[in-house]
């Protein structure tokens, strides 16, 4: 009586829409019929009480697409958490310590979203064959005690005088304040404070740099960018996560210039023809 078919299912996004609802209706019933035979509506509508009190999904055969955020409140028997890396969880605009509570406790939301089966996926690439840039978020490093340690958290506490835990947002490595803008926050001080940078390191960074950029037959900044030059010539990094907590240097950049940068640092001749970063 209220327009549902079993053969035709109609065009349209809204007609299509009832027409689901109304087909998830019918096999509640039709389950119902099955497992209690003298069931009639009083006891159909009882039943749909009962699943909308406990927030049940209908019992169709599906995938339910939704937000961290809307999933509060509800369960599946298995859920898949993607996405899962730096920028997106936590997002970039959460810079405060409550920001980054708060991302955690959405993240935690969603892993208990799932009754019996959960997974938890990111990428290196946003597309296949892309660069290999990002990094998964830190907030999966303590569910693998075997993982190595989060190397964005112990470099940012070691260089950007972050806590231990690697909450919080950027700040200054001189002055303390917290950095908003981006090429602040790729040195990790403001503009106005002085700079520690290493004038010789930055020299032979641009040196090796044009070299590079002149066998890949590239512009300099495909390589590396002149700010990303300076981060290096003040940090001065000493192994890998030192080098990858610098925004800039993902694992494709890691892959190809990370051994030869971190010879320069120590002060030493790049390898030629080796482009693997050893920590």
């Amino acid at each position: 009586s209220m327009g549902w078919s079993a053969l035709a299912q109609p065009a349209g996004g809204a007609a299509r829409e009832r027409w689901e609802s109304l087909a998830a209706l019918v096999a509640l019933a039709e389950d119902l019929a099955t497992a209690v035979p003298t069931a009639g509506l009083p006891e159909l509508a009882a039943d749909l009480d009962q699943r909308a009190a406990a927030q049940h999904a209908p019992v169709v055969q599906g995938v339910t697409l939704a937000s961290l955020h809307a999933a509060k409140g509800l369960e599946w028997d298995a859920v898949f958490l993607v996405g899962l890396t730096e920028g997106t969880l936590p997002i970039q605009y959460a810079s405060t310590d409550d920001q980054i509570e708060e991302e955690r406790r959405l993240l935690y939301v969603g892993m208990t979203r799932a009754r019996e089966h959960l997974a938890l996926s990111w990428s290196l690439s946003r597309t296949p064959g892309g660069r290999r840039s990002r990094r998964k978020s830190r907030f999966l490093y303590p569910l693998d005690p075997g993982a190595k340690a989060d190397p964005v958290r112990a470099s940012r506490a070691q260089n950007a005088g972050r806590s231990a835990s690697g909450r919080g947002p950027v700040r200054c490595r001189v002055c303390g304040r917290v950095v908003v803008d981006a090429a602040e926050r790729k040195l990790r001080r403001c503009q106005t404070c002085p700079s520690d940078m290493d004038e010789d390191l930055f020299e032979r960074l641009r040196s090796w740099r044009r070299t590079q950029a002149e066998e890949q037959k590239v512009p300099a900044y495909v390589v590396f960018t002149d700010a990303t030059l300076v981060a290096i010539a003040e940090d001065r990094p000493v192994d890998v996560p030192g080098l990858v907590a610098i925004p800039g240097i993902g694992q494709r950049k890691l892959d190809l210039y990370g051994a030869a940068v971190l010879a320069l640092v120590r002060g030493e001749d790049p390898v030629v023809g080796s482009t693997e970063a050893r920590p």
